[in-house]
C-alpha cells in the first residue's frame, strides 16, 4: 500500500475566523456550484444538511476523470478549523484507491491574514499506484480555495 499527500497553501487578507465562517458553512455545498458552475454538472446532497455527515452526489461534465462519485463530509473542527470530505463511492475508489480524504484548514497568520492549507491524502495497492497518482493532485483544492478566499473577502466590503 503506497500512501500520498499533496497540499497546497493560500495566502488571504482576512482573518483565520472570518475564512473558516465561510468554509465551515452548511450552505457550502449549495455554494460552490454557484461560485465555480463550469467545474461541476451536477452537485446534489443525498443526506444531511451541509454540515457534518452529509453525503454529496458530486458530478463534473464529460471528460473529466473521475466523472463522479459520492463523499461524506467528515470533519468539521471548529477549534482546528478544519474541515475533511471523504470520497466514500465512485471515483478514484473505483481506480482502486483505498482511501481518499480531503481538506481545508484555515490557519492564522496574524490578526488579519491567514492561509488556507488544502491537502488531498490517499491510499493506492502498490500495483495500481502509476494508474491513479497522476490523476490525483490539490490543483481543484486551491482553485476551490481561491474562490472560496474571493468570496469571503467580497463579504468583508
Amino acid at each position: 500500500m503506497v500512501k500520498y499527500m499533496l497540499s497546497s497553501e493560500l495566502e488571504v487578507a482576512a482573518p483565520a475566523e472570518f475564512v473558516w465562517a465561510v468554509f465551515s458553512s452548511k450552505e457550502v455545498p449549495k455554494l460552490v456550484p454557484k461560485l465555480l458552475p463550469s467545474a461541476f454538472e451536477k452537485v446534489k446532497i443525498l443526506e444531511g444538511d451541509g454540515g457534518l455527515g452529509t453525503v454529496i452526489d458530486l458530478v463534473y461534465p464529460q471528460g473529466h476523470v473521475p466523472l463522479s462519485y459520492k463523499e461524506k463530509i467528515v470533519t468539521v473542527n471548529n477549534q482546528e478549523r478544519l474541515k475533511e470530505t471523504q470520497q466514500i463511492e465512485g471515483g478514484y475508489l473505483d481506480m482502486g484507491v483505498t482511501f481518499l480524504i480531503e481538506s481545508f484548514q484555515m490557519i492564522e497568520k496574524d490578526a488579519d491574514s491567514c492561509i488556507i492549507k488544502s491537502t488531498v491524502r490517499y491510499e493506492v495497492p502498490d500495483d495500481l499506484a502509476h494508474n491513479v497518482s497522476h490523476l490525483i493532485s490539490a490543483d481543484h483544492l486551491l482553485t476551490m480555495a481561491k474562490v472560496g478566499a474571493k468570496y469571503a473577502l467580497s463579504l468583508r466590503q
